[in-house]
């Protein structure tokens, strides 16, 4: 069962010449669904990072994912960033 994000106000998420776009959903309790989707595009849960320490992999892995033609989505939570990519 895929949840929709009800009008989630999408920012970008910038880091190391790296740019998402994020969706922060600094409230609320329990991880996000594993299917989301966002202005109608459908998004698959990949993995998540820490908040705090995230940006010594979080923009590689990002980089990675672009270069090989996926297109993620972060979801920031109040203590980790979740990212989906677009299926």
């Amino acid at each position: 069962m895929m949840a929709e994000l009800s009008e989630p106000r999408i920012e970008t998420y910038s880091i190391e010449g790296v740019y998402v776009p994020v969706v922060k959903q600094t409230m609320g309790e329990g991880a996000p669904k594993i299917d989301i989707t966002v202005e109608g595009k459908a998004y698959h849960y990949e993995r998540s990072y820490p908040i705090k320490g995230h940006s010594a992999v979080l923009p590689g892995y990002l980089r990675e994912q672009l270069n090989a033609g996926k297109e993620p989505l972060l979801i920031e939570r109040p203590d980790r960033f979740y990212v989906y990519l677009a299926v």
